[in-house]
């Protein structure tokens, strides 16, 4: 599996560093980061695409990879756009897929992003192979959903952990991880509030189809997965809809167990005036709305990571998300329709943004992308992948002195 180093100009040695990303969910986060390891001679990028990346259903999002100019070494189909496929299947299929990649590409390590569930199986085809692991948003929470098992298992099988928080950065310390492996970077997907590119209000309507007339909210809501019931949910927050007079750029839930009902339901929801659904609005598109934004609106970790960069009101639904850091721009309401409606109407007062004014996002500066460049610069991954806990890299310590 390993590669032989190759030097670089007397700089130092190239790390051959592979990254996976497997939809609109992650490529957001890992763009910058992407982008300052492409322009760095120290790193050999080796991007693998996949999931709901190459699904039509889903967007096919494969392309905005593609116009954000990068070409992916491999893309990966685990999710197939004639037939429906359960969670087990695509995951069994995803472990096949990356682990044939990670094969053919011989890496020197991998990184990987987050919580799903196919990136859990990345984690685990890594480690079969004895490819070092190093993992983005470690020791964050989400109660609601089992994304939370997966993150955490996705830590303990890391080897280097770049975390969004100090409060995280505690959290993976606290799981038994090596204090020196552990740093605190923020979230890199606030990094795209400096992108030059976004579009303004006229490309966007030209693209959605739609007048964003004010306010403007951007709904997306995913399956909790841990005793959420998806379609009540999904009633509940179009019954808000209902209630509360707005423009409504609707966006279609993820692969998770329920997603059906969600996108039923939306599609349903979005033949109404002044509303669109779209499968995924790309990076771009998603920051370039923030910017017109009154509100957001369901249970995506977007809203408290990266709305309140631009300090856009959230109305978080129901469970999936509890647990997890909040600015003050998050509303919590509980899934039920006459809460959810209320919670909005807050969001869209002027005076609660107003009070918005002069707040900062709890996940950093959106300059993330260069400290995370800067300790994959320093990090020599460990070969083989041995892992030294808390108690033996004190042991250690205590020895040297």
């Amino acid at each position: 599996m390993e590669a032989a180093p190759r030097g670089v100009d007397g700089r130092g040695v190239t790390l051959a560093l592979a990254v996976l990303s497997t939809g609109r969910q992650d490529w957001g986060i890992l763009r910058s980061t992407c982008l300052a390891l492409r322009d760095d001679p120290l790193f050999d990028l080796r991007l693998l695409a996949g999931g709901m990346h190459t699904a039509a259903r889903f967007g096919r999002t494969v392309e905005a990879i593609r116009a954000d100019g990068f070409v992916p070494a491999e893309t990966l189909v685990w999710i197939p756009d004639d037939r429906p496929s359960t969670a087990a299947e695509q995951a069994g299929t995803a472990m096949r897929e990356i682990g044939a990649a990670l094969a053919r590409q011989r890496p020197h390590a991998l990184l990987l992003v987050g919580d799903r569930f196919e990136t859990a199986v990345a984690a685990l085809a890594a480690t079969l192979a004895a490819l070092p692991i190093a993992h983005l948003h470690g020791g964050e929470e989400s109660e609601g959903a089992f994304d939370n098992n997966f993150r955490h298992a996705i830590t303990k099988l890391s080897h280097l952990h770049l975390v969004s928080h100090a409060d995280h950065r505690e959290r993976v310390i606290a799981m038994g991880e090596d204090p020196a492996t552990v740093h605190v970077v923020g979230a890199p997907g606030l990094d795209n509030a400096h992108r030059t590119d976004l579009p303004a209000r006229a490309e966007l309507e030209e693209t959605l189809g739609l007048a964003l007339e004010p306010p403007v909210v951007v709904v997306t809501l995913h399956p909790a997965t841990l005793g959420g019931d998806a379609a009540r949910e999904a009633q509940a927050v179009c019954a808000a809809m209902d209630e509360v007079e707005a423009t409504y750029v609707i966006t279609m839930p993820n692969t998770d167990p329920g997603h059906e009902a969600i996108r039923e339901a939306f599609t349903a929801a979005a033949r109404r005036p002044r509303r669109v659904a779209v499968d995924a609005l790309g990076e771009r598109r998603y920051w370039g709305l923030l910017r017109l934004a009154g509100a957001v609106l369901g249970n995506s970790s977007s809203a408290l990571i990266e709305a309140p960069v631009l300090a856009v009101p959230a109305v978080n639904v129901g469970e999936r998300e509890r647990g997890r850091l909040r600015g003050a721009n998050v509303i919590d309401v509980p899934s039920e329709p006459a809460a959810i409606a209320a919670g909005l109407r807050r969001a869209l007062d002027p005076r609660f943004r107003a009070g918005l004014a002069g707040t900062t996002s709890p996940f950093g500066d959106g300059r993330a992308a260069r400290r995370i460049r800067d300790v994959l610069a320093s990090w020599r991954p460990p070969r083989p992948p041995v892992k030294r806990g808390v108690a033996a890299a004190a042991a250690l310590s205590g020895a040297k002195r």
